[in-house]
Order: C-alpha cells, then structure tokens, then sequence
C-alpha cells in the first residue's frame, strides 16, 4: 500500500489538494454548512494532513467550488483543501473512500494547477414529471429556454430584480419520456453569472404550469453532471 503522507516535512507555504467528488442520494437533502462539517470529519478520520488556521478557533481551510442548493444532486463537486505536507493523492482518495459512503465517495484526488474562478459553465439532467401532454411540454420548453425572454425573479448581493436568464443559458434541449420531461441544459456556472438550476424550474412553472398538479405525484430531480472551463473544456 502507498503510504498517504510522502514527506513528513512541514509545507511553507500551505500546498492545495483538490478532490472531485459525488453529492447524491440522501446527500442531497444537507445544507452546504452540514456538507462542510461531513467532509471536515471524514478528512480528519482519514488522517489527511490538514493544514489549519490560526488563532483562538483553529479550522481547516477548506473551499468548495459553486455549491448546490438543498435538493440538487451532483457528480461533479470540487473541494480544495490546504494541506501542510506532500502526499500521495490516490492514497488520500482511497482513505477518505474508506471513511465515507458512495453518496459523497471521491473520483479523483490531485494538485490543481486551475482556481475556482476560471469555472465558466455547468451541465445539468432535469427530469420532470408533470401532468399534462409531456411531449408538447417538451417542446414548449425546449424553445422557451433556446428563445426566450426568460424573465424570473433573481436574488443576487444586491437583493432581488426581474433579470431574463436567457443569456446564461448557452445550451438547452428537452424531449418527452412517458410521463417524464428529460431536459438537458448548460448553464452559466461563473461569478455573477452563475445560475442556479432552480431558476429554470421556476421558469418553466410559471410560464408553462409545470408542476402545477397534484403535489404528492409530480416531481423533479436536477443532477450536475459536468463543470467546464469558459471553453468548454472539462474543468480540473
């Protein structure tokens, strides 16, 4: 077995170690704020070095690149972590694997060479059941998002304003599945033109009556299945 620390020696500077990793199932349904104290415990059983602020209340310094919203999954979430000495990044994986679940298991460990803020989209799977002729809704959507106006009620730093989401939406589709709507999209994921996925749901309730029904039968689930660079390269 690799061992996990590769030298003992104490880094000055702090170096980064970046993990990609899965938010799903009953995951899905913690704040941020519970996320980040889940990983801190797993980090901390998994004996990955840790490099710590200072002061009364020391605390990993740890950084999750755009956060999703309780409710949403995702198979693509990214966590740097400082850490205060040079290990082996596939023997972190497998050690913070061992002292977590498949619902917040980690695909790939590495020292990034990327900041957060380089991020520029992310996709995502919507599944929607509604009542209705889901094959017309399909349509209706599809061409909505690709069209627009798409003028929803935004919260932002400086509060809430009517602001039309169409230009952060760079690709949409959508087709029927039986009772489902299976729409596909990518959306602006940097600064403040990030958007959350919720929007596109409220966009559609109002404008198309989706969701409108029996609460306990209709439904939807959003999934973040990849983040990219401004040129659509894979993120890392």
């Amino acid at each position: 077995m690799v061992p996990l620390i590769v030298d003992d020696g104490i880094l000055n500077p702090a170096a980064t170690l970046r993990f990609r990793f899965h938010k799903v199932g009953a995951l899905q349904y913690i704040s941020h704020l519970d996320l980040v104290r889940t990983v801190t415990k797993i980090i901390v059983r998994a004996g990955i070095p840790v490099w710590y602020t200072e002061g009364f209340n020391p605390k990993p310094r740890l950084s999750f690149a755009t956060p999703m919203s309780v409710g949403l999954e995702s198979h693509v979430e990214f966590l740097d972590l400082k850490i205060n000495k040079r290990v082996d990044p596939v023997a972190v994986m497998e050690a913070f694997n061992r002292n977590t679940t498949a619902e917040c298991s980690v695909d790939e460990v590495y020292y990034p060479t990327s900041k957060f803020t380089e991020i520029g989209y992310s996709s995502y799977e919507f599944r929607i059941r509604t009542a209705g002729d889901t094959v017309a809704l399909a349509k209706a959507a599809e061409a909505l998002l690709q069209n627009g106006p798409c003028v929803v009620l935004k919260r932002s730093k400086s509060g809430e304003k009517e602001t039309d989401i169409r230009p952060m939406i760079k690709s949409v589709s959508a087709c029927a599945e039986g009772e489902w709507i299976a729409l596909s999209a990518v959306l602006a994921a940097n600064g403040e033109r990030f958007l959350n996925p919720e929007y596109i749901v409220t966009l559609l309730k109002e404008k198309l009556g989706v969701l409108g029904g029996d609460p306990l039968w209709e439904r939807y689930t959003v999934l973040r299945t990849g983040t990219y660079f401004e040129d659509m390269t894979p993120f890392r």
